[in-house]
């Protein structure tokens, strides 16, 4: 299983400008088995499509049959699975 984790501060989707025009993304972190996760960017289609703070594991249907007959994760298309949701706490004051 590899985790990936939306947290909160770093979960609104994100433009970025290019030759072909608007791409979206979300940053996240990646959890490979290393002391820290990594930064990455998960692609959207709309800024709508941004996922809520929370752990999801990468879906099977992100990963696709290469050119080569290798398997690749599919880079404009990360399907993610949700495992648990993270509650966004309110301070009463």
């Amino acid at each position: 299983m590899v985790k990936v984790s939306v947290v909160n501060g770093h979960h609104f989707p994100q433009s970025r400008n290019t030759s072909k025009g608007v791409r979206y993304y979300q940053s996240a972190y990646v959890h490979l088995g290393g002391a820290y996760p990594h930064e990455i960017e998960i692609p959207l289609k709309t800024p709508a499509d941004a996922f809520p703070v929370g752990d999801y594991e990468v879906g099977v249907g992100s990963f696709r049959v290469g050119k080569y007959k290798n398997l690749e994760l599919n880079p404009f298309e990360l399907k993610l699975e949700i495992l648990k949701a993270a509650g966004v706490l309110s301070k009463a004051g």
